[in-house]
């Protein structure tokens, strides 16, 4: 049997990150603030409904497009015979 299951991952791009802080109030399991006040994202894959809806909420309010979602696709596959 073969298949793939896809979770997600999000993603900061530091160098576009403003220091705004507005992710961490959208998903504040998944990223915190540094002391300077840059976003730290979690290497956590993201699998359920929920937190991936708040994870687009994030994403989406960043006002300097810093953040992203990625997809991580696992193929699962047969044991070989």
């Amino acid at each position: 049997m073969m298949g793939n299951a896809t979770s997600w991952r999000l993603e900061v791009d530091g160098g576009r990150c403003d220091r705004h802080g507005i992710c961490t109030l959208c998903i504040p399991e998944r990223i915190e603030l540094d002391e300077w006040g840059f976003a730290i994202v979690s290497r956590e894959a993201i699998s359920d409904a929920s937190t991936l809806r708040r994870a687009e909420r994030a994403v989406s309010a960043c006002p300097a497009s810093a953040l992203s979602l990625q997809a991580i696709v696992d193929a699962v596959r047969a044991p070989a015979p």
